[in-house]
C-alpha cells in the first residue's frame, strides 16, 4: 500500500510500481500520479516510465511546490477590465442633499475615499441635492495611485467621462486603444488614466485656476499643456518642491521657469512677466516662481503650464487635483 500525500487540499497517490522490461532492480518506474481534489475528480499526470524512485521523488517535490503557484497565477492573471459586474450593483446615486459621502459609501458597501475619488469634481459634503454620483463596483477600481476602472453605462461618451473625471480626452482614448470612441458598448470596462492624483500631492500653479485650453488637439496641432487665465501679475507657484533647472528667456515662450521634481518629472511655467527664482534654486513649494504675464494663446493675462515625464509632455489635469464643477 502506497502512502497518500496531502498538500493544500489535494491528495496525491503514486500508482503501484511495476518492473520496466530490461530494467535492473531498483529501477522500477512510476506510471501515474492521481491528484484528487474532491470525490470523482482526478487529474492524471504521466511521468516517464523509465524514471527511478529518486527522480520521481524529485518530480513529486517540484510538483508540490509549483502546483499552488500555478493555481494562484491562474487566478491572478485576469485583467481588471474582465472583472464581472457585482450582483445588484447600482451604477448611479441621485443625491438628496442630506446624505454625506460616508452615508452613501456605506449604503453601497464601498469606501468613502474611493467614492470621493470616483466623483472628484463633486467636492461639497454632503453633496447638493440632485447631483448624480457614479458608484464604483469595488474599491480596487479606484486605487489612490490610479488608474481607475469604469463600466460604460447608457448615455456615456468618452468626452463625458473625461469631463467627469477631469482628465484629458486624448489620454482617455490612448489608454483604451481597443475601443472605438464612436461605438461604445454598454457594459464594457474602460481604463480611466488618473495618475497619482491622490498620492503626489501636486497643487495648481495658481489660485482659482481658469483653464482656457487644455491638453488637446487644436487647429495648429497638439497643445501639450494648459493655457491658464489669471489676474494680471498674479503670483505663480511650483506644483511641488523641486530644483530650478532653467530660469530665463526662451524663444516663443518669453520668460520661462523649469523645475525638476524627481521621478523624471518637470514642470514648465511660461509667459511670465517677472521671474522670482534663479537657476539652481531649491524650492519648498510655497515660494512663488514668477508673476503671470500675457498669455499669447488666449491674449489675456495668464501663463502656459506644462508637465513632463521623462522628457515627454503628459496631460497635467491627470495628475493635478480635479477642479470642482462650475456653478451654473
Amino acid at each position: 500500500m502506497h502512502k497518500i500525500h496531502k498538500y493544500g487540499g489535494y491528495f496525491i497517490r503514486p500508482k503501484p510500481f511495476r518492473m520496466i522490461p530490461g530494467s535492473k532492480p531498483g529501477q522500477q518506474g512510476l506510471d501515474w500520479l492521481f491528484i484528487k481534489r474532491t470525490a470523482g475528480e482526478f487529474v492524471h499526470l504521466t511521468l516517464p516510465d523509465a524514471c527511478n524512485r529518486l527522480v520521481c521523488s524529485r518530480w513529486l517535490i517540484l510538483l508540490l511546490v509549483l502546483l499552488p503557484v500555478l493555481l494562484l497565477s491562474a487566478c491572478a492573471s485576469r485583467s481588471p477590465l474582465d472583472e464581472p459586474r457585482p450582483a445588484g450593483h447600482q451604477a448611479f446615486f441621485q443625491t438628496d442633499g442630506r446624505s454625506s459621502f460616508a452615508d452613501i459609501a456605506r449604503r453601497h458597501g464601498i469606501g468613502e475615499a474611493e467614492l470621493r475619488r470616483y466623483n472628484p469634481r463633486t467636492q461639497q459634503n454632503p453633496p447638493a441635492t440632485g447631483q448624480r454620483l457614479r458608484i464604483p463596483e469595488r474599491n480596487s477600481d479606484v486605487l489612490a495611485n490610479g488608474p481607475y476602472y469604469y463600466r460604460i453605462q447608457s448615455g456615456d461618451t468618452l468626452s463625458v467621462l473625461a469631463q467627469h473625471f477631469h482628465i484629458s480626452l486624448i489620454s482617455l482614448i490612448q489608454a483604451n486603444p481597443g475601443i472605438d470612441p464612436d461605438r461604445l458598448r454598454i457594459g464594457q470596462r474602460v481604463v480611466i488614466p488618473v495618475n497619482g492624483r491622490d498620492t503626489l500631492n501636486y497643487r495648481w500653479p495658481v489660485d482659482n485656476p481658469q483653464v482656457r485650453i487644455n491638453f488637446s488637439w487644436q487647429r495648429w496641432g497638439m497643445h501639450q499643456g494648459l493655457a491658464l487665465e489669471t489676474r494680471a501679475r498674479q503670483e505663480v507657484f511650483p506644483i511641488a518642491p523641486g530644483r530650478v533647472v532653467f530660469a530665463g528667456e526662451m524663444r516663443g515662450f518669453g520668460r520661462v521657469v523649469i523645475i525638476e521634481h524627481g521621478q523624471g518629472r518637470q514642470s514648465v511655467y511660461a509667459y511670465c512677466h517677472a521671474l522670482f527664482v534663479d537657476q539652481g534654486s531649491r524650492l519648498s513649494g510655497r515660494h512663488p516662481v514668477c508673476a503671470a504675464g500675457s498669455q499669447r494663446q488666449i491674449e489675456k493675462p495668464g501663463i502656459y503650464f506644462e508637465l513632463r515625464e521623462n522628457g515627454q509632455p503628459v496631460p497635467p489635469e491627470n495628475y493635478l487635483p480635479a477642479l470642482p464643477w462650475a456653478r451654473g
